[in-house]
């Protein structure tokens, strides 16, 4: 080999890049090492494919300069290079592709925001359609001889599921309903529909409250039973020319009467109302005094319960009436109702809430 030219150590594929190298290495005296070119894709004779790489050194004066080869197998280090190549690519895919994906994420969200948006005025829309029907099947209170009448309706949600009604059955007689079904919101004010329907239809009968619920009763069965709703309800016969009350009550809480030192609880006649065809309900009777008054309400008055999960009660209602009793009745429900904010601190009322105070006076006052 000595006296042979360099290119004899190299594979014949790589001389005419190896000469390029030499050339620069020559053009550079001060430049003793080349850096390394490759890598380079080499055969053996076995077929084994070699991935190489060749770094020249010279040494020696510049006159008689001295050439150093070294070629040495990378095949390792390239392939752990290609699969970092590979993985880095697979990653900028990966990459590519999830920003592909929140970008068609991100157009479904706003699509679907838009129709949420949609939706939601559209049920807004229908809810104040609601609210407005129901609030039309509410009586004004009347004006009747011998008694005053304060109310306070508040439905949890837009609409509600309570209902009442007073009105004049025959001179000197005011009848008295109030009723509750079952859920909230939608469901719960279409029931109220339902009941108001089938009360026009009956209310007025000249027969005892026992025989109206007993009557409203099997119609709603009848008519509605499969639906799998109920309600409960009071209905009152206050006979101002007497002095008495006659009701009947279907599952109700019990209602408050008050007098001077009394607040009595006015019981149970019977079930709820749509449970079966053939409940009948039975009536109690009482009388009063000029002065006294009668206190109605559903259950959400009391059935409300604050963030340490306690209830405010019947006990802080029944209170509130007897402190307020001998003051100005327009003042009891307001002091109620604030007395049930201050229980609920930070909380939303739970349950829809209707009170009506009746204030049974002497007639012609």
């Amino acid at each position: 080999m000595v006296g042979s030219l360099v290119e004899c150590l190299l594979p014949f594929p790589i001389r005419n890049r190896f000469y390029k190298i030499l050339n620069s290495v020559a053009k550079l005296p001060d430049k003793k090492r080349q850096k390394p070119f490759g890598p380079i894709r080499l055969i053996r004779k076995d077929g084994k494919i070699l991935i190489s790489e060749i770094s020249v050194s010279a040494t020696g004066p510049v006159e008689d300069y001295r050439y150093h080869i070294v070629i040495r197998n990378i095949s390792e280090k390239h392939r752990i290079l290609m699969e970092l190549k590979r993985a880095n690519e697979s990653l900028k895919k990966m990459d590519r592709e999830k920003e592909e994906f929140l970008e068609k994420l991100e157009e479904k969200v706003r699509q679907r925001s838009r129709l949420l948006a949609n939706y939601y005025k559209g049920m807004k829309e229908e809810l104040n359609l609601a609210k407005k029907l129901q609030t039309e099947i509410l009586p004004d209170i009347p004006s009747f001889d011998g008694i005053r009448i304060h109310s306070t309706y508040l439905p949890m949600m837009e609409v509600g599921g309570d209902l009442y009604d007073l009105f004049e059955i025959r001179p000197g007689v005011l009848r008295v309903f109030i009723a509750d079904a079952t859920g909230h919101g939608i469901q719960a004010a279409l029931l109220t529909m339902t009941l108001k329907g089938i009360l026009e239809s009956i209310k007025k009968k000249d027969t005892d409250p026992g025989s109206i619920l007993t009557e409203f009763n099997y119609q709603y069965c009848k008519n509605f039973g499969n639906i799998g709703m109920f309600f409960s309800c009071f209905l009152a016969d206050i006979d101002t020319v007497s002095k008495k009350i006659v009701y009947s009550s279907g599952g109700h809480p019990p209602q408050f009467f008050l007098s001077e030192d009394l607040v009595l609880g006015l019981d149970r006649t019977g079930s709820l109302l749509g449970l079966d065809l053939n409940n009948q309900y039975d009536v109690f009777k009482l009388s009063y005094q000029y002065g006294d008054r009668l206190f109605l309400f559903t259950d959400g008055i009391y059935e409300e319960f604050n963030s340490d999960k306690q209830q405010f009660g019947e006990f802080a209602v029944q209170e509130i009436l007897a402190k307020k009793f001998s003051e100005p009745m327009e003042e009891t429900i307001p002091a109620i109702l604030q007395k049930l904010i201050d229980h609920l601190g930070q909380q939303k009322i739970q349950d829809d809430i209707t009170a009506i105070l009746i204030a049974l006076d002497s007639p012609h006052l």
